[in-house]
């Protein structure tokens, strides 16, 4: 068994890649804005992965939309389920 004495992190970090052809223009425009879509869309869910300050850093180019983060507690799966995108569309770390 190792036993570590030092600092030990409990920072995370993600990132996501969409190719926007598997989008639809309201699945792209959710992505842009998903705090405030999900707290006005998801109202009825459980959106305790959905705190305020949890955004994704997003960026995007002509043909994919990029997301990343170092710590948050914003699950952008579940948000991207819910919203409709198909799993299989959603590459993740740099596939």
């Amino acid at each position: 068994m190792k036993i570590r004495k030092g600092y030990v992190s409990n920072s995370s970090s993600a990132s996501f890649v969409i190719k926007k052809k598997h989008l639809t223009e309201e699945q792209l425009e959710a992505i842009r804005d998903h705090y405030n879509y999900a707290v006005t869309r998801f109202y009825d869910l459980d959106t305790a992965w959905c705190n305020e300050g949890d955004s994704w850093h997003l960026k995007e180019d002509e043909k994919k939309i990029y997301g990343e983060t170092s710590m948050n507690n914003f699950d952008m799966r579940e948000f991207l389920q819910a919203i409709g995108v198909p799993l299989e569309h959603i590459g993740y770390d740099g596939d």
